[in-house]
């Protein structure tokens, strides 16, 4: 049946994974079967982990909000849609849940592939669901005739969409530290939306006439990228093939120059670029009251005067704590390629042109490129690292909540999440003296499956970064 489209491009759970996308996608599928009704009229799933102690997975309250359009119970179309999950590749397991919620279980090489798709695409894969669920319910332009079940899932999974690429405010250029907040705030939420869009990175019309603006700042310089406003920055794709050998480089330019003529510059070249635009974007107020705070020393609206810990060099400081398990998780990545060389393969975590991602047309989501090793199902047996993929696999939904919202601290605090989860997997065990291995000598499957967590990781860092328009440093 067309309600089988989840499984129409083939070995999905072994290729993408159970992606956040993909996992929607089934429980679509199984839902329309179910309920014997078009595909097209099934609204998105938005697959949640659920909370200890449950153990599903994933769970979706899919049921219980369409029965009342479909005019039958909730845990009749639960109990039809999770029989027919059962049959399918991929599910390990599903069951009926609180009278109408559907839980469901991964198989293990379903979540390791979900992994090795981070690793070959951190922005596609964060971006992903946010452009599956904009295609929802596609029709042909030309025609206006209902797209087939199968071919418009397909197409909402796989389409490309547009990387971070609009050019971001000179936040010195605002007259007020509060003014500068707000172009932040808007940029970051430009490049959400953008993130979602069919369409070339191009310059937004959008861009307040009175604030110089300038080119993606996302990999130049150290603590936020900061340059000279309106000069052209380094891709942070890795286009510059002399900016990837180097590396991106912590300390920020604004921090050397000292003062400034407005109060938005002196913030600059107290805390840096990266710290105020993360600052700026943590609080979900839009309007902080005075002396507010959105953790221990962390102003919501910091000053040259009262920086607070966005000052300082430190785990308290979300934007150094975010960035640095970024620049940590890139360094293991290029160490341990270093010492291997050509022996084995190892994550490269060279973002594409643009952070752009790989799937181009109708097939599926990004995956791993030709080479790469297929991760083991036993890659998330760890505790910490199936803890640090189960963050991974919040943040393409997370996303789609935070540009449907238009809350950029919840990409914030997503980003904070992940850095505190990678580091409780490495500090667990998760790099050993195994995963180097000999010079030369290459490494172990299981060291094989560490690096690309690892790989993982640092990909979405990235991307979340990016959106933020925060660079990524990729050195220690």
């Amino acid at each position: 049946m067309a309600a089988h489209a989840a499984e129409a491009a083939g070995d999905w759970w072994l290729t993408e994974g159970a992606t956040p996308a993909r996992v929607d996608a089934l429980l679509r599928a199984a839902l329309a079967e179910a309920a014997e009704c078009p595909l097209q009229r099934v609204p998105a799933a938005e697959p949640r982990r659920p909370p200890p102690p449950a153990t599903a997975h994933y769970t979706t309250a899919l049921p219980l909000r369409m029965a009342g359009a479909l005019g039958r119970p909730a845990s009749q179309l639960a109990e039809a849609a999770v029989a027919r999950l059962l049959t399918r590749r991929g599910v390990a397991g599903a069951r009926v849940e609180r009278g109408g919620f559907i839980a469901v279980d991964a198989a293990p090489q379903a979540r390791a592939a979900m992994v090795a798709t981070a690793a070959a695409d951190g922005t596609g894969f964060l971006c992903g669901y946010l452009r599956y669920a904009g295609r929802l319910g596609a029709t042909t332009a030309a025609t206006g005739a209902a797209v087939g079940a199968e071919s418009a899932e397909e197409a909402a999974i796989g389409a490309p969409g547009r990387a971070p690429g609009s050019r971001l405010s000179a936040l010195d250029a605002a007259a007020t530290v509060e003014e500068a907040r707000h172009l932040a705030r808007e940029d970051a939420r430009r490049r959400m939306r953008d993130a979602a869009e069919p369409a070339e990175p191009a310059a937004d019309a959008r861009e307040p006439a009175a604030a110089p603006a300038r080119t993606d700042g996302s990999a130049d310089g150290g603590a936020g990228g900061a340059s000279d406003p309106g000069r052209p920055h380094a891709d942070s794709s890795g286009a510059s093939s002399a900016a990837a050998a180097r590396g991106e480089p912590w300390r920020d330019p604004w921090m050397d120059r000292g003062g400034g003529e407005t109060p938005a510059a002196r913030l600059l070249a107290a805390v840096g670029e990266a710290s105020a635009r993360v600052a700026f974007c943590r609080s979900a107020s839009e309007r902080p009251r005075p002396g507010e705070v959105t953790g221990p020393g962390l102003p919501a609206v910091p000053t040259a005067e009262f920086p607070g810990a966005w000052a300082l060099g430190i785990g308290a400081n979300p934007a150094f704590a975010v960035r640095y398990a970024h620049a940590h998780a890139a360094s293991t990545l290029r160490w341990v390629r270093e010492a291997q060389g050509a022996a084995a393969w190892v994550p490269a975590h060279t973002p594409p042109a643009h952070s752009a991602p790989r799937s181009t047309g109708a097939g599926p989501a990004p995956v791993p490129a030709a080479g790469a090793p297929r991760p083991r199902a036993a890659l998330l047996a760890p505790p910490d690292a199936a803890a640090l993929a189960g963050t991974l696999f919040d943040g393409p939904l997370l996303l789609h909540a935070a540009v449907r919202r238009s809350e950029p601290h919840m990409l914030v605090r997503y980003l904070e999440g992940v850095a505190a989860a990678y580091h409780e997997w490495r500090e667990s065990g998760g790099f050993t003296a195994e995963t180097t291995g000999e010079p030369g000598g290459g490494a172990s499957a299981s060291a094989t499956d560490r690096l690309l967590l690892c790989a993982a990781a640092a990909g979405v860092l990235h991307a979340g970064l990016s959106l933020l328009g925060v660079s990524a440093p990729t050195r220690l």
